[in-house]
């Protein structure tokens, strides 16, 4: 019963195949465009996956404008050919050929499927199909293409480039090193490079900058003076070696320099005041700007209260700046304030927690998360709840 039904099935379904090829032919030859606007979409799909490696800095702009240039001439030589093509298709095809083709194809069809046809055979798995539509694909599978595609070509080193913030993103710091060091090791003077390297690295140590890393950033910023990235994590590196009074130097120079809408302004504030205690005032917000939650002027005020009132005092405001990131997570001043709080009340685990919560709202700021985390591994600040 089985085998029948497959057999009408195919039978069917031969018969439709037949009439859809043969309709268009009995109209002409007007669908010819069919291909050239399946190009011309996969071609503005292309210029949109340009556009967002460039947003999120895969790609400088001279690659990105070069890269748009290229696929315009492909889209351009497609569809010269396609047009050449359709030039030659000439009038309607003789009512004898339409004839044939009706009743040859299905014909031969089955000849050639009694055959060679397996009725029983499983489907092929879609990882395996190399052509079908990209748009249709998820990360994981365009990183796999692109993974072969560097397995024949090593030395591909804007290949390495792209998929080393991917394997990010997806958590594969240890496999962002490899891709950071591939790309460096065939860009040597790249500083760019060598600093995302070691902050692989750092991010691959769970936010700790190793003697590897630390001596990268200190090779760019050999090159680089200005390295902001550098500066960033050579500080971390001090506070983490126990040389609090280098830390806090480093910090405090790299925050009077710092432009005043730089993303990693306030944990830097931060880490001085983990390393010295000193607090370095921001510049006032505009009203409605303030991250509510607990600030170190209410945890000090709150001294003043009796040590179980004290506590439910902080711990309820902590706790309600929680459940506002939970609506707004894109508050990075508001993640911030919440791991500082954490570290204050000693709760490291719940510090921890809020790192991940955070990384599922910016899942490619790499500087921000690993600014968190090494505000959960820093010793705890010095402001204690007496």
């Amino acid at each position: 019963m089985g085998v029948m039904a497959f057999w009408i099935a195919a039978a069917l379904l031969t018969l439709l195949a037949t009439v859809l090829v043969v309709l268009p032919l009995l109209r002409g030859t007007r669908g010819g465009a069919t291909a050239l606007d399946h190009d011309r979409a996969l071609y503005h799909a292309r210029l949109s996956e340009i556009d967002a490696d460039l947003k999120l800095g895969r790609i400088d702009a001279a690659e990105a404008e070069a890269a748009k240039a290229e696929e315009g001439r492909k889209l351009i030589a497609l569809s010269a050919s396609q047009k050449a093509d359709s030039s030659g298709a000439g009038a309607r095809m003789p009512r004898f050929a339409l004839a044939a083709t009706v009743i040859f194809v299905p014909l031969a069809a089955l000849a050639f499927y009694i055959i060679a046809g397996v009725p029983n055979m499983p489907d092929m798995a879609l990882a395996s199909r190399p052509d079908r539509d990209l748009s249709a694909q998820s990360i994981t599978q365009l990183l796999e293409r692109a993974e072969a595609q560097l397995a024949r070509n090593p030395d591909d080193s804007r290949g390495w480039r792209v998929v080393a913030p991917v394997y990010m993103r997806l958590g594969r710091a240890q496999d962002a090193v490899t891709a950071w060091r591939n790309a460096a090791r065939l860009e040597p003077d790249n500083v760019e490079l060598k600093t995302s390297l070691a902050e692989a690295m750092t991010v691959a140590a769970s936010g700790v900058v190793t003697e590897e890393a630390r001596t990268i950033f200190s090779q760019a910023l050999e090159k680089s003076p200005g390295n902001a990235k550098a500066r960033f994590y050579l500080a971390i590196a001090l506070g983490q070696q126990g040389a609090n009074a280098e830390a806090a130097e480093a910090w405090r120079a790299l925050i009077a320099e710092a432009p005043a809408d730089a993303p990693w302004l306030e944990v830097a504030r931060a880490q001085l005041r983990a390393v010295s205690g000193e607090t370095v005032e921001a510049p006032a917000a505009t009203q409605g700007d303030a991250a509510p939650g607990p600030s170190q002027e209410d945890i000090a005020a709150a001294s003043e209260m009796a040590p179980e009132d004290r506590q439910a005092m902080i711990e309820s405001m902590v706790s309600g700046l929680a459940e506002r990131l939970k609506d707004d997570p894109g508050d990075k001043q508001g993640w911030q304030r919440l791991v500082r709080a954490y570290k204050v009340l000693g709760q490291p685990d719940k510090a921890r927690q809020a790192v991940e919560d955070a990384r599922g709202a910016f899942p490619d700021d790499i500087e921000f998360l690993a600014a968190l985390e090494a505000m959960v591994e820093a010793a705890p600040a010095r402001e204690k709840v007496q």
